[in-house]
């Protein structure tokens, strides 16, 4: 049976349908501006997908946006350790432990008998999101100085209502560090018909 979250926005919890959050995401040299706007969410399930946008990152494209979807960690079978994206053991390793809120699970995270269930009254969400293509345009494969080949390894604090995340691509400079915070909508877009 699965777990039965709220797809409406509550104090503490910013992940829904319509939420969006804003930051920078920088490398150590240079920072950009980043907006993430969720489109769907439903933790019941769980899916999570929405619109990854940066601004001047390349000339080709300056306002760069990306379509993403989410590996909720302790849902769905999703663990802390990728097996995909290129991603090995010690890379995950590296990248979960940036986030302090990992501590209590970084000796045994990827020991045979561990299992991480996640629930909703959880104060850390951690997450993996993927950048699937670039919107409007889903068809264009590659961009001049920009990569979303990679993903990004998440940190969402309910209680504080950001967002950390780390990039991983093989290729691309390491330690791409996104933070964002939760932006309050005096108007609110979502409704429900029974």
């Amino acid at each position: 049976m699965s777990q039965s979250w709220s797809t409406w926005p509550t104090p503490c919890h910013d992940l829904y349908s319509g939420s969006r959050f804003s930051g920078t995401q920088s490398n150590g040299m240079r920072s950009y501006i980043v907006t993430v706007s969720l489109k769907y969410v439903d933790m019941g399930v769980p899916e999570l997908c929405g619109h990854f946008t940066i601004c001047g990152l390349t000339s080709e494209l300056p306002k760069l946006t990306t379509f993403f979807d989410a590996q909720v960690i302790g849902t769905g079978g999703h663990s802390f350790i990728t097996n995909q994206w290129d991603a090995s053991i010690d890379t995950d390793r590296t990248h979960w432990n940036f986030f302090a809120a990992f501590r209590p699970y970084r000796s045994r995270f990827d020991c045979r008998d561990f299992t991480y269930r996640l629930t909703p009254t959880d104060r850390y969400v951690f997450m993996r999101w993927k950048e699937r293509f670039v919107v409007p345009n889903y068809k264009l494969s590659r961009i001049n100085g920009a990569s979303y080949e990679g993903f990004y390894y998440v940190c969402y604090d309910r209680d504080e209502g950001s967002i950390t995340g780390y990039y991983f691509h093989k290729d691309s400079d390491h330690y791409q560090c996104l933070k964002l915070t939760h932006t309050r909508q005096t108007s609110f877009s979502h409704f429900e018909l029974a």
